[in-house]
């Protein structure tokens, strides 16, 4: 896991973890949005975090096995399902509900979800520096999706604009409500936490 520390247009500054896997981008956002609701650092890695939430999550084990040595997943060598942690992690990925559960079992409250439906934007009222948002947003050609990425919406700058907290890359974009993420993204589903 690399932690990058970005500033935004009010000084503040982020931590933004800049994702090393391929499909790591919901855990990513996870840590990020956890560690800012309860004002906190918690010192896991990408691997215990993922680990984690697929055999808590995804495969509803209330115990697990110790997690593998950090690595890389070569996504011809996986399937795209979620039916092995190399599988999830390599191609599918996750969803937002397995988003929100794992936040719930790290003690943590998902005050609001959106339905799912491309082109919804973040409400702004309801972030704060301790009630962030996880975005799920789709990349489109057109009208044909083709992938998904998580990112954090974390808080609104004094200019208005929603300070973003995007792992691929650890990004910090200061950018409007949306539903539009850069050239190709389209906000898709929200959710809303707190501490």
């Amino acid at each position: 896991m690399t932690i990058i520390f970005r500033t935004d247009s009010d000084q503040m500054i982020h931590q933004v973890w800049a994702q090393q896997q391929a499909s790591s981008c919901a855990v990513a956002s996870i840590w990020m949005a956890r560690n800012q609701a309860k004002q906190m650092t918690v010192n896991e890695g990408e691997w215990a975090l993922a680990w984690r939430l697929y055999y808590e999550v995804v495969q509803g084990m209330p115990f697990y096995p110790t997690p593998p040595a950090p690595m890389s997943f070569h996504p011809g060598a996986h399937q795209n399902n979620q039916s092995t942690f190399g599988n999830m992690f390599s191609r599918f990925g996750t969803f937002m509900n397995q988003v929100a559960q794992a936040l719930r079992n790290d003690g943590l409250r998902v005050t609001h979800t959106t339905s799912f439906s491309p082109g919804t934007s973040v409400d702004a009222s309801r972030l704060s520096d301790t009630t962030p948002a996880i975005v799920l947003l789709g990349w489109y050609n057109g009208s044909q999706r083709n992938g998904g990425h998580f990112i954090v919406a974390s808080r609104v700058a004094t200019s208005g604009s929603i300070v973003y907290l995007d792992p691929w890359g650890g990004q910090l974009r200061e950018m409007g409500v949306g539903p539009q993420y850069q050239n190709s993204g389209r906000f898709e589903q929200i959710i809303y936490l707190s501490a």
